[in-house]
């Protein structure tokens, strides 16, 4: 079975770990300034602030902005639901902008057909790597006075006419979970050109405590799931995990496991500080390499798929590749299935958050959302499996038609 998702193994990573418990305050400090430096310098912005996650920088830029209670926030129709709860707890009214369905991405004239008198601040993804029109829709909310929040947890390494995504907007944040492109087992940064939100922020982040051990243990965890992946009995879990009874079931029980993982919000470790370093020194190479093989992927899919369009606005960042299937998006699951071939579908992919809002007018989300098939592409997968994946999409498109 060739798994939709997988994590590359460091062992190098593992010998780190090691170090973890002889690290003293002042050095892991010294450490995660230096990453935090590192971060900053490759955005191209004054203020790098390491975060407990990128849900927590997100949180971290909201409460800096002042937004409460009332006021509404702009979001995309299409995009991580569990955002929705993070934005609500605050008081704050999340508004869906419809995507442009090639793309998912909101466009400039979905965000203005939602802005209202209390609207504060809009929230821009640049989603699975794909540069939306920052330009378009930060001119769109200088002509309002509204602020902009860019979230780049799929897009480290994305660009707008060279200029790096993340330093368009008021604030932005980016995630460091282990299927991103800077990859520390968990922890977020926090990216501004604002002295006075940078300050803020640091200020909630200072009584945090550093528990060095937790992040370790969660590596330790993603590394037990990468083996049992990458063993034979995956393809038997598979089928049992990703049946059309049990697959949102499933979803739901990985996502709350990761959130009691995830616990209350710590301070950014030394060992997740040396981890970041260590991929932002290979970050280019990788996205070098995993662009070419999106490019080839999306060169060979077979007529009833149609992948993401990435490059309307910008240079793309990879992180998944994504297609829409004009077809049973549950047969073909069934049918890569028996083919030895994992695929991600419907919520597992992104979330129809319009949906979630109560809103039936954005049918560019309703379709991606209906439409949308995450294929395997990650980080070590090799041409022959990438050949094997194009000649079973063939297969199952011949038998699907």
């Amino acid at each position: 079975m060739i798994p939709r998702r997988r994590i590359r193994l460091e062992w190098a990573d593992l010998a780190d770990a090691l170090r973890t418990p002889w690290v003293s305050a002042d050095a892991a400090a010294d450490q995660v300034s230096a990453f935090e430096r590192a971060f900053a310098d490759a955005i191209g912005a004054p203020h790098a602030i390491a975060t407990a996650s990128g849900r927590d920088a997100l949180g971290l830029i909201l409460d800096g902005l002042g937004l409460g209670e009332g006021d509404e926030l702009v979001i995309p129709a299409y995009t991580l639901g569990e955002l929705v709860p993070l934005i609500r707890a605050r008081g704050i009214v999340p508004v869906p902008a419809d995507v442009d369905p090639a793309s998912f991405n909101m466009t400039v004239a979905s965000v203005a057909a939602r802005i209202g008198p209390r609207t504060r601040a809009i929230f821009v993804v640049h989603l699975l790597g794909a540069p939306c029109d920052i330009r378009g829709i930060c001119a769109l909310a200088d002509a309002h006075g509204l602020a902009v929040v860019e979230d780049c947890a799929h897009a480290f390494g994305a660009s707008i006419d060279g200029r790096p995504a993340g330093s368009f907007g008021s604030a932005a944040l980016f995630s460091l979970e282990a299927t991103k492109a800077v990859a520390a087992f968990g922890g977020g940064v926090l990216v501004t050109a604002d002295a006075a939100l940078a300050a803020a922020a640091r200020a909630r982040l200072a009584g945090r405590e550093r528990r060095e051990w937790l992040p370790v243990r969660k590596m330790l965890l993603k590394f037990a799931e990468e083996i049992a992946v990458r063993s034979p009995a995956y393809a038997i879990a598979a089928r049992l995990m990703f049946s059309a009874r049990s697959a949102g079931g499933f979803d739901r029980l990985y996502r709350q496991a990761h959130d009691r993982v995830r616990g209350k919000p710590l301070a950014f470790s030394a060992f997740q500080a040396r981890l970041g370093l260590r991929k932002l020194a290979r970050v280019t190479a990788r996205q070098k390499r995993l662009n070419a093989q999106w490019e080839a992927l999306a060169r060979d899919l077979p007529a009833r798929f149609v992948a993401q369009r990435r490059s309307d606005f910008g240079r793309p960042a990879f992180y998944n590749f994504v297609a829409r299937f004009d077809g049973d998006i549950g047969a073909l699951r069934a049918a890569a299935q028996r083919h030895g071939l994992d695929l991600g579908i419907g919520g597992e992919v992104m979330d129809d958050t319009a949906a979630m809002l109560g809103f039936a007018d954005c049918p560019g989300a309703a379709g991606a959302a209906a439409q949308a098939v995450l294929l395997p592409l990650y980080d070590g997968l090799s041409e022959a499996r990438l050949r094997r994946t194009v000649a079973v999409l063939r297969r199952i498109a011949e038998e699907l038609a």
